[in-house]
């Protein structure tokens, strides 16, 4: 078996994604987003308007820390975006809600 040396094993640590490798895990992104019963109605309560926060925990029936841990989860997707207190889909949300029956 060779070797690699330390150049071309630090070459391989900054290799950034291709075109296509970033749109294959973009979607698989989206995919777990959609997977998860509590994400997609939290993106349907949402909506194209928004909510605040306060609705959105009342007519979601979850607790605190789901409420927090799905939210976090759609904010690094870069799916959802908080303004204050409201609760806003990114241009990448609505995508998600147009994919919701």
């Amino acid at each position: 078996m060779t070797e690699i040396s330390d150049d071309e094993l630090e070459a391989m640590l900054e290799r950034k994604p291709t075109v296509r490798e970033a749109k294959v895990d973009d979607h698989a992104l989206m995919v777990r987003a959609l997977e998860h019963p509590v994400r997609r109605k939290m993106i349907k309560t949402i909506g194209v308007f928004g909510k605040t926060k306060v609705e959105l925990k009342k007519e979601l029936g979850i607790d605190a820390a789901m409420f927090n841990f799905q939210a976090d989860f759609l904010i690094k997707g870069n799916y959802l975006v908080v303004d204050g207190d409201n609760f806003r889909l990114t241009d990448r949300g609505l995508v998600l809600l147009s994919n919701i029956s």
